[in-house]
Formats: structure tokens, C-alpha cells, sequence
């Protein structure tokens, strides 16, 4: 295998690409495409839908963080258009979704055996 990449479906890429910029710790490459700054993870692009889904998305994300920079991760995901789905697990992962409603997890090693 020489290239993985993660691909979105999204109505408005603007909307929700800031949101996973942020949460990726990615740097932007253009409108529709994020790349790892260290190049160790998959490149992150957006295809364009014409049609909100009505279904739940049936994939997420998991980003694991060091737990001692996992409140300013999300509270920068949130600042860049996120939204916190569900805390109930924390500080074992929270769930938050982009402006689009598309799921990523937030998780550190805490409460983990």
C-alpha cells in the first residue's frame, strides 16, 4: 500500500473543514484536502454531496491525545464549528461532531486498564 486517505462526504466543505483541521491537528493543503504535518497519518479530503443524508454516518474517527491536552483539543474543535455530542465517557473519549452532524471521538488513555 503506498497512500491511504480518509474521505468525507460533505454538503459545504467550508463548514466542517476547519472543525477537522483543528481536531486532526492537520495543516491545510487546499479547500477539500488536510495533510498530516508530520506525514505518519492518512491525508483527510472532503467530497461534495448534493444531499444531506438522513442515516447516522456508519464510520468515525478516534483521535488519541495525551489526556493533559485533551481539554484544549476540544475546546478548539469546538471553537472551529464543532459540537459536543456526548461527554458521558470522559475522560475516557468524548464525542463530538462537525457542523454536518459527522462524528470523531476524542479519547486518552484515562480510566483504561
Amino acid at each position: 500500500m503506498q497512500l491511504v486517505n480518509v474521505t468525507l462526504d460533505a454538503l459545504v466543505g467550508a463548514d466542517v473543514l476547519p472543525f477537522w483541521r483543528t481536531l486532526l491537528g492537520y495543516r491545510h493543503v487546499d479547500d477539500d484536502y488536510l495533510a498530516d504535518p508530520v506525514r505518519r497519518g492518512p491525508g483527510f479530503g472532503l467530497q461534495p454531496m448534493d444531499a444531506r443524508r438522513p442515516q447516522r454516518n456508519r464510520m468515525h474517527l478516534d483521535i488519541a491525545v495525551p489526556h493533559d491536552q485533551a481539554d484544549a483539543r476540544i475546546a478548539a474543535a469546538l471553537a472551529a464549528g464543532g459540537q459536543l455530542v456526548s461527554d458521558t465517557h470522559a475522560p475516557k473519549w468524548w464525542v463530538l461532531a462537525d457542523a454536518e452532524g459527522n462524528e470523531a471521538c476524542v479519547a486518552t488513555w484515562i480510566g483504561r486498564e
